[in-house]
């Protein structure tokens, strides 16, 4: 496979977060800034609402997006998809950072020689990104078609009680404080007295797996209709339990090392409700939190 050549980069380009998909901010943010762009098949493309073609690289080290909006605009213009991604790229390098005090995501853009734009996340913006859990709603959707097998089902709900006898037993170590002992659907379980000292994370390739797979599922279920929330829970059951083997949270590492059990245990959190809200699109009772 023939690797792009990198043209230019803007660093940093700060976006604000608005939701917990990357990939629809990316979207919206894209759109906002074409809106400036005094060009006809720009302003035909945004007029019938097509969505612009953005996706995850499959790389757990960086978390990438391209984009081909390029490509898009090209079918319909003279202009090639490189001359394009230029004009767009020139556009993003003069807009405004937000301000320091809101949720911001902060990327490398990168403009490759075939005509893609690709959005890089810094490590620090991980931090910040799981930092938003406490602040943004899950993704959450009204499924018609419920699951009639809970044999299916059994990796998740048994993932998911892993997860909520580690957030209990780290309640009652002291580690962490949840909000109630019963954990409440589609809501945050921790404390916001106590904050999570997310830069404690190492970033391990075990971490980064499940930090991967959590944005992977929020994508998926905020940007497509017909996401399979099964498919998405195995997979996330998976990361976990990998994670979990790997990456100890009590004992010898919260004894010296607090911070990142706290960090540790904030990422089975997230698992938790996540793992919660997709067992909830396919069955209308919660899962049992203890087995």
């Amino acid at each position: 496979m023939t690797k792009n050549r990198i043209i230019k980069n803007i660093y940093p380009l700060t976006i604000k977060i608005t939701n917990l998909s990357i990939q629809q901010q990316l979207q919206q943010f894209l759109v906002t800034q074409l809106l400036n762009l005094d060009n006809s098949n720009v302003t035909n493309f945004l007029s019938n609402n097509n969505p612009i073609s953005i996706y995850r690289l499959p790389n757990i080290d960086s978390i990438a997006y391209r984009c081909a909006i390029a490509f898009q605009l090209s079918s319909d213009s003279s202009l090639s998809p490189l001359t394009l991604a230029e004009t767009i790229f020139n556009t993003l390098q003069q807009q405004p950072n937000p301000p320091e005090e809101t949720f911001s995501l902060t990327f490398t853009l990168q403009l490759l020689d075939r005509g893609w734009l690709e959005f890089i996340l810094c490590d620090r913006s991980l931090s910040i990104w799981l930092q938003s859990w406490q602040t943004f709603a899950y993704p959450r959707k009204r499924f018609i078609l419920k699951s009639t097998s809970h044999d299916n089902l059994w990796p998740l709900e048994y993932t998911y009680a892993r997860c909520c006898s580690f957030l209990r037993l780290g309640d009652k170590e002291g580690l962490i404080k949840l909000k109630k002992e019963i954990f409440q659907p589609y809501q945050w379980s921790l404390s916001k007295s106590q904050p999570i000292p997310w830069s404690s994370l190492g970033l391990n390739q075990f971490e980064r797996s499940l930090i991967s797979q959590m944005l992977l599922t929020v994508d998926r279920l905020e940007n497509e209709s017909n996401s399979n929330e099964i498919k998405l829970g195995l997979a996330l059951c998976e990361t976990f339990l990998t994670f979990e083997r790997y990456c100890r949270i009590f004992g010898e590492i919260s004894r010296g090392n607090l911070q990142l059990s706290q960090a540790r245990l904030g990422l089975v959190a997230i698992t938790q409700i996540l793992l919660q809200g997709l067992w909830l699109s396919q069955r209308e009772q919660p899962p049992r939190h203890k087995l």
